[in-house]
């Protein structure tokens, strides 16, 4: 196809389609081409002008104010500090009636401890007799130290002789 066969192709399309919107919407196409021998319309303003634009900004209060917001926020760190004071002397009498009762205590268990080594300590100055019955000069429960100062024996916890 050479270019005016294309070109006559094109023209037969637009005309048949102007044909086609003519005949459909005759309102559409009349509206939409200007007569060439009317004035152009320009927009003018209304009689007695525009009304005047508001350029003030008038926005309502948005939130509390600085102070206030100081003022709140002032009060909620006071009541704060106020609640760990009351939470502190709180802790403090919980800790001292603990001490109380462990002071109370204290002697009770000692006395146990007091019990349970003297139980040990027998056993192991029976097993001693036992063991050194054969020799001479030895005494049972005698410091090995050169030493006038008590000193209670080493003692493992998980021995199974000491029981």
């Amino acid at each position: 196809l050479d270019g005016s066969n294309k070109k006559g192709r094109r023209w037969r399309y637009e005309s048949c389609a102007r044909r086609h919107f003519q005949t459909t919407n005759k309102k559409a196409a009349t509206m939409s081409m200007r007569p060439a021998n009317l004035p152009p319309i320009q927009d003018m303003p209304p009689p007695g002008g525009y009304l005047k634009i508001d350029t003030l900004r008038h926005l309502p209060a948005r939130g509390p104010k600085g102070w206030q917001l100081w003022a709140g926020s002032s009060l909620a760190i006071m009541y704060g500090f106020y609640q760990v004071g009351q939470y502190n002397k709180a802790a403090n009498e919980q800790k001292l009636q603990e001490r109380k009762v462990r002071y109370a205590v204290a002697p009770l268990l000692q006395a146990e401890a007091d019990r349970e080594y003297m139980q040990r300590e027998l056993a192991l100055l029976r097993k001693e007799a036992e063991i050194m019955a054969g020799v001479e000069g030895w005494e049972v429960g005698k410091s090995p130290f050169f030493s006038d100062k008590w000193m209670p024996r080493r003692m493992n916890q998980l021995d199974r002789n000491c029981k």
